[in-house]
């Protein structure tokens, strides 16, 4: 007898339809019964906490090591240059953040406890895991073997690092992203209770058209420079690798594009080898979508919350930590900002006794904004593709030799 297999549900829906039933029918849950749900919410979040240092280290690891094949200068300066583009695509997004947030009437008002509610509290109260490590060290740790391992190549090193690699693979897909919806719920049930989650969302579509604008801006300026700003083949990158990008949109993964982006870059380039060595060591690490989006929420959510902005210098230490930590993204859904969390709240203001509010709101926005966000990363990276081509090589890339 065949079995029925039941399909999966894509883990966007899963949140809208969290968001929906809580919405509609929080209210009437007992108190009890949001209590609950909250606990477990803290709980997760504290488990993810302390297992985070160790996704650190195994993905920096297993990301810096991979590259063992290829020449360690091409590998250093790609990596300088990914994280490069990476911190300016970071501090453009602090630029149109606070242009829009605070010049042209973007404003995010705080949510306000409703008269009439008893702040919610977890059931069993809070739980506190300690974790082993500090995620600065774990980013120490990850960076430093994964160095010392590319360049003296040991067989078990290697197979530890691929052994780590399925580890979390296994943890993030099998056990934590399953119940990421009862993650993000709790924190949902908790807004509604207090009376603030319709006044959170009906703060952010300005937020998400301005995350539009400034991703395609900046994308048509990389594009620009890659045509060194010759219209007819800057035009013509950009039709090339919508291709790739709306695949990236449909599938939200830019691994999942991967054939579509190295054929477009192939085709962009006319240097099938450079491509082939840029596109799969960049697709996982170089995330334009991220770096524009990730930071333009968390601007919102910190107004939203009635907490201020991060000065500027502020703003630099979250930029270098966020570059850092970007080499450490499972390729999961919601990997990136899983591994961003930490950042925000030791360097961003995600801190206080809404933190998990706030981490469960942005976990939440990005997923459910994924394929904007995916879109953006992948038409960045084909961008970036020709650039890098240009600097390692600088070949004739002309609008005859275009197909």
């Amino acid at each position: 007898m065949r079995k029925c297999k039941i399909p999966k549900i894509n883990l966007a829906v899963q949140l809208i339809f969290i968001f929906a039933i809580i919405l509609q029918w929080g209210d009437s849950l007992s108190y009890d019964c949001k209590a609950s749900l909250y606990g477990m919410s803290l709980i997760l979040k504290e488990i993810l906490l302390w297992v985070l240092p160790f996704i650190v280290i195994g993905c920096l690891y297993s990301c810096i090591i991979s590259q063992k094949g290829k020449a360690l200068r091409f590998v250093i300066t790609l990596l300088i240059l990914v994280s490069i583009s990476n911190f300016v695509s970071v501090m453009m997004a602090y630029f149109a953040g606070v242009l829009g947030l605070g010049h042209f009437g973007m404003t995010v008002n705080a949510p306000l406890l409703a008269s009439n509610a008893i702040p919610l509290k977890p059931l069993w109260g809070m739980i506190h895991f300690t974790p082993l490590l500090k995620n600065e060290w774990a980013l120490a740790v990850g960076l430093g073997f994964g160095l010392i391992f590319s360049i003296w190549h040991s067989p078990p090193a290697e197979a530890f690092a691929d052994k780590m690699n399925k580890m979390i693979s296994f943890f993030l897909e099998k056990i934590f992203i399953p119940v990421l919806p009862l993650f993000a719920g709790g924190f949902i049930v908790k807004m509604k209770h207090d009376g603030v989650l319709g006044q959170v969302i009906g703060s952010y579509m300005p937020i998400i058209l301005l995350i539009f604008v400034a991703s395609i801006l900046y994308l048509v300026l990389l594009y620009g420079l890659a045509a060194k700003f010759n219209l007819r083949l800057w035009c013509r990158y950009i039709k090339n690798s919508l291709t790739a990008g709306l695949t990236g949109f449909s599938t939200m993964s830019s691994l999942a594009s991967l054939p579509v982006t190295l054929t477009v870059a192939e085709k962009n380039t006319q240097n099938p080898k450079m491509a082939r060595a840029i596109i799969p060591a960049t697709v996982n690490i170089h995330m334009i979508g991220d770096s524009i989006a990730i930071p333009i929420f968390a601007m919102s959510i910190l107004l939203s919350f009635g907490l201020s902005l991060p000065t500027f210098e502020q703003y630099l230490v979250f930029a270098v930590f966020f570059v850092l930590y970007k080499f450490a993204v499972a390729a999961v859904p919601g990997g990136s900002i899983i591994v961003i969390l930490p950042v925000l709240q030791s360097y961003f203001g995600f801190s206080g006794p809404m933190a998990g509010e706030m981490s469960a709101l942005i976990t939440t926005l990005y997923i459910l904004f994924d394929p904007l966000v995916t879109f953006v990363n992948v038409l960045g990276n084909s961008a970036f593709v020709i650039l890098m081509a240009r600097f390692f090589s600088e070949p004739e890339l002309t609008a005859q030799k275009i197909n």
